[in-house]
């Protein structure tokens, strides 16, 4: 049996140290180790904070092989092992110890007059203008359309990518196995000229949002995948639901997330 396990890390000196500190320690227990995606992996770790897990998941192409994260950041809601627990971690899932959580990816198709195209985010979309103006966008559901939205934007989150972008606008904070996804207005206007909803939605995983641009606006739209601006070709329309597609990711302690909420917010 192919015992390798991927390594990712970011360049902070602490998460270098750690990285040097792990290898040595898998190498001891009878795994080889590489530095990058592969299938044939039984594991992907994560090095540094929430940030460097998300380049990993898409360095990977959002791999099926499992991800765990070792924390050496500040926020780290994916990031589940401390420093000080590396042996502990190691043991466990050498024994098994652990359950398997499948974390929802959205998917993200722009509609431009040439090619369509589409783009997954484990986090967040996010629609809004290139110079911080007022966007104009119609919001359908299920293809009913449900206001037409003005402000600084459009968050689109999966329950685990409700704690970050989200959350900071005020969005609700939905368990990270929740079957649905979030749309939450950033800086919205409600006046006699615009009415928009000022709080987020939840919507089903089965539901389909569809954001239609004005036509004033698409030069000047930018569509923002997990914290990377993404060209949108001034795409006409956007469509997003919640993928087929899923990652897998490595609980040790099954109440790492209640833990999380109230070590991060409370």
């Amino acid at each position: 049996m192919d015992k390798t396990i991927s390594i990712f890390s970011n360049i902070n000196t602490k998460s270098i140290l750690i990285k040097d500190v792990l290898v040595s320690k898998l190498l001891n227990k009878g795994y080889s180790v590489i530095y990058n995606p592969s299938e044939d992996a039984l594991l992907n770790i994560c090095i540094g904070g929430d940030g460097s897990f998300l380049r990993a998941v898409h360095d990977s192409k959002f791999s099926q092989v499992p991800f765990v994260g070792i924390n050496t950041g500040h926020l780290g809601f994916y990031q589940e092992i401390l420093i000080s627990e590396i042996d502990t971690f190691i043991d466990d899932f050498i024994n098994d110890n652990y359950s398997i959580s499948k974390l929802a990816l959205l998917q993200g198709i722009g509609k431009p007059k040439t090619n369509e195209y589409d783009l997954y985010a484990l986090n967040e979309f996010v629609i809004k203008s290139k110079n911080s103006s007022i966007v104009h966008l119609d919001v359908y559901i299920d293809d009913y359309h449900l206001e037409r939205f003005a402000g600084d934007g459009l968050i689109i989150s999966t329950p685990s990518g409700s704690t970050a972008y989200n959350f900071s606008v005020g969005g609700s904070v939905l368990y990270h196995e929740l079957k649905g996804y979030q749309l939450a207005p950033i800086a919205p206007i409600n006046s006699r000229a615009y009415r928009s909803l000022m709080n987020s939605i939840v919507m089903p995983d089965t539901s389909i949002l569809k954001i239609v641009p004005d036509v004033d606006d698409l030069k000047n739209l930018q569509l923002i995948t997990d914290g990377n601006v993404t060209d949108t070709g001034i795409a006409e329309e956007f469509e997003f639901k919640i993928a087929k597609r899923y990652i897998n990711k490595l609980v040790f302690n099954p109440r790492w997330y209640w833990i999380n909420i109230k070590d991060k917010f409370l």
